[in-house]
């Protein structure tokens, strides 16, 4: 009986360590961008050998992979952490039009798309980007369909309407490169507000 808790507590102190160079890695892929940071690099800024690195990972592209992947989660949860603050569906699409304005300036955004352009993708690493991407699709469902139930959106199909949402807020996520966050914000709530020229229940309101 006394090995089993030994064995837990050993698994979480290796989750918090692969956490921990991943966290401390993210400034500086953020800084260089993702080919310009070596190995080296990531020794150094964690103050570990290249054995102990890759005894976690197997290669610089699993670590940013996996930065990726809590770089969503902490996405995701930042939502969450907003969601409570909005009332009705229309709220909450307009809160998440928000949540990924100010996720823009986020530092390794640019390492992101360096890396996700840069790359030979192959099947397994194609698959793991999308089921990155697919991280927040359950919670815009969830959004649409209690909007459908309610009365507030039109019956139709939520994942249809779902990817209609995230195709226009991801492509919209280019302009950092051209304009001010003021200027995209009110970009974001102009196309927001243009889809939902098609996608509301207009009497809604009378109804209620």
């Amino acid at each position: 009986m006394g090995v089993f808790p030994i064995e837990v507590k050993r698994r979480k102190d290796v989750a918090q360590i692969k956490k921990d160079i991943a966290r401390n890695t993210k400034e500086l892929f953020a800084q260089k961008g993702y080919s310009a940071t070596s190995m080296e690099d990531i020794c150094t800024i964690n103050n570990r050998s290249k054995g102990s690195i890759y005894y976690h990972f197997k290669s610089k592209e699993e670590l940013f992979m996996y930065l990726i992947k809590l770089n969503n989660e902490d996405w995701m949860d930042a939502w969450l952490d907003k969601e409570s603050g909005y009332k009705t569906a229309i709220d909450k699409l307009y809160g998440l039009a928000d949540h990924y304005v100010d996720d823009l300036a986020n530092p390794l955004n640019h390492a992101i798309n360096e890396f996700v352009s840069g790359q030979v993708v192959s099947q397994e690493m194609l698959d793991e980007m999308l089921s990155l991407i697919r991280i927040p699709y359950a919670t815009y469902e969830s959004i649409i369909t209690k909007g459908m139930e309610d009365g507030e959106l039109k019956p139709d199909d939520p994942q249809d309407v779902m990817h209609i949402i995230y195709g226009l807020f991801s492509g919209l996520t280019t302009l950092y490169y051209e304009k001010d966050l003021t200027d995209i914000r009110r970009i974001y709530h102009k196309g927001m507000a243009s889809l939902l020229a098609g996608i509301q229940n207009v009497n809604h309101e009378k109804l209620m």
